[in-house]
């Protein structure tokens, strides 16, 4: 994913699942990385399973663990699953197009990441290897070639070698999963993997962003893998808050180190911090929010996608419609001309010899006549007087159409909440402070929730989120937040029906409330699809 746009090379396939291929991204270890898009023109990296594995059990049951585990896995900083076909001659997998760089390939380009950018990528990997967590989820290979810095922040990749929690794995018997490098030092002495092994992988991945050379140094692989299991890392340049918690993360004993959802606290606040001066206070409340709104990267080569052909469909649709238009026009051609024949031969006649009625002339002298003030033709005509009488095909006008597409109830997802921007228009920005105003009061004094709601879009999936907690007073009713829901879904579904009836150019017709347990955890609360009041009802 991380690579420039390749072009297609012979024996590619036109076409996976219902995506355009368009050219390559790159070769992994299961299968060939292409670039596709759909019919909407939305980019995306289409994997293809290598021609020679597609014959293979095993392999075919490892890639659909990877779908499986992957397609479970939401959250900040994580790329979704759109769609998959395991079952295929050639299976596939597809996600969104992430552009930018790797932490390898930037290093490499531009050095180590600094000050709040080094904060920001902490915080984003850390909150991702949370939510991976717990969904049940061991990532196994956490590493500076699988994290991509996008426009819009960090993004880990890359669930080929994954394994859940529950056991179930399809892994070669003796086979050590990961790189070299950065692996654990209790995966290098029993092969044993859980959270805490992403976690070693994960202080590794920080400390490498920060200094641009592996914490325990490089040479053969078990000269390295010797000293991540007997020597300390080499943390000079890390910056002080960081190297306590990096230190900590790189324990030699699985047990002294952090969860990941204590690092993603951790580095959620230190980012606070970094960015108090910068962002709304508001904003801390997200982690997409804290690591958009101070990242910033060198200006990166930009892929020009090729933009694919018409299907031989909307080639033969085409050729048919200009046929048509084609012949219309000469019709309408050949009635003018008719027409202009007719109206013309009277007034010729009646001119008197050696006269000529000018068109200039006709239409100052003459005023069109209706038929019921004369049943007479006028004297002379123009051709602004024949294009009204000549018979025309109307062109309907079209109705408006709703912005709002969708209705196809489809459950929300923390894929499409962590997609969503801040409000950006007029409408936008007023709803949120209609929201917020509506509902100040009630979440400062019943729920301590001083900072209000998070009201954020999201265009592509047509829906407004409703963000907030974690509350204290939840947990001391232990947990029982259903009155807050409720509150925050009256009130923004109440305000997206007002929105629906009087602007048929508002285009979020689903409201969904997300409540965070803890600032890496977000669930989805509950959702409506607003296309009447009736729906607002909780």
């Amino acid at each position: 994913m991380t690579a420039r746009l390749l072009p297609a090379l012979p024996g590619d396939p036109a076409r996976v699942g219902p995506y355009r291929i368009v050219g390559r991204l790159g070769i992994g270890g299961m299968g060939t990385v292409h670039a596709a898009v759909d019919t909407s023109g939305n980019r995306l990296a289409v994997k293809v399973v290598h021609p020679s594995q597609t014959g293979d059990e095993e392999f075919r049951a490892r890639f659909r663990r990877e779908v499986a585990l992957t397609s479970r896995v939401s959250g900040p900083c994580l790329v979704p699953v759109v769609a998959a076909d395991c079952d295929a001659e050639s299976p596939w997998l597809a996600t969104p197009y992430i552009p930018g760089l790797t932490i390898q390939q930037h290093i490499v380009a531009h050095g180590p990441l600094q000050d709040v950018m080094l904060h920001a990528l902490a915080a984003g990997t850390a909150a991702a290897l949370a939510s991976v967590h717990e969904a049940g989820v061991i990532h196994r290979d956490i590493k500076p070639g699988n994290v991509i810095l996008s426009p819009s922040g960090p993004r880990l990749l890359d669930f080929g070698i994954a394994h859940a929690f529950d056991g179930t794995s399809v892994t070669r018997t003796g086979m050590l999963t990961g790189t070299p490098g950065w692996i654990s030092p209790e995966q290098y002495r029993t092969g044993g993997v859980g959270p805490e092994s992403d976690v070693f992988a994960w202080g590794a991945l920080v400390a490498y962003a920060a200094t641009g050379r592996h914490p325990f140094g490089t040479g053969a692989p078990d000269t390295v893998a010797f000293r991540v299991m007997s020597q300390d890392p080499d943390l000079t340049g890390l910056p002080e808050d960081l190297a306590r918690i990096v230190t900590s993360a790189l324990s030699k004993e699985p047990g002294d180190r952090p969860t990941a959802q204590s690092l993603s606290k951790e580095c959620i606040g230190l980012l606070g911090q970094e960015s108090t001066q910068v962002l709304p206070r508001a904003a801390h409340t997200l982690v997409d929010g804290l690591v958009t709104g101070r990242w910033s990267l060198p200006p990166a080569h930009a892929d020009i996608w090729p933009t694919p052909p018409p299907s031989g469909r909307v080639r033969r649709y085409g050729l048919i419609a200009a046929t048509a238009i084609s012949v219309l026009s000469i019709a309408a051609a050949a009635v003018y001309t008719s027409t202009v024949r007719e109206r013309q031969a009277p007034s010729a006649a009646a001119a008197p010899a050696g006269t000529s009625a000018s068109p200039s002339s006709s239409r100052s002298s003459s005023a069109p006549a209706t038929p019921a003030a004369s049943s007479a033709p006028p004297a002379s005509t123009g051709p602004a007087v024949v294009a009204v009488a000549t018979p025309t095909v109307a062109t309907p006008t079209a109705e408006p159409q709703p912005a709002y597409t969708r209705s196809d109830y489809a459950e929300p997802s923390l894929g499409e909440w962590a997609a969503a921007r801040d409000a950006m228009t007029a409408s936008e920005r007023g709803i949120a402070d209609a929201i917020n105003k509506e509902l100040r009061t009630f979440l400062r004094d019943e729920w301590g929730l001083s900072e209000g709601v998070q009201v954020t879009f999201n265009p592509e999936a047509q829906t407004m989120f409703l963000t907030a907690g974690p509350s204290l007073t939840a947990e001391e009713n232990g947990g029982d937040y259903t009155e807050l829901q409720r509150s925050m879904m009256f009130t923004g579904c109440s305000r997206g029906n007002d929105k629906l009836r009087t602007d048929i150019s508002w285009p979020y017709g689903r409201v969904v409330v997300i409540y965070r347990e803890s600032m890496a955890n977000p669930v989805v609360a509950g959702y409506r699809e607003v296309t009447n009041s009736m729906n607002c009802r909780v």
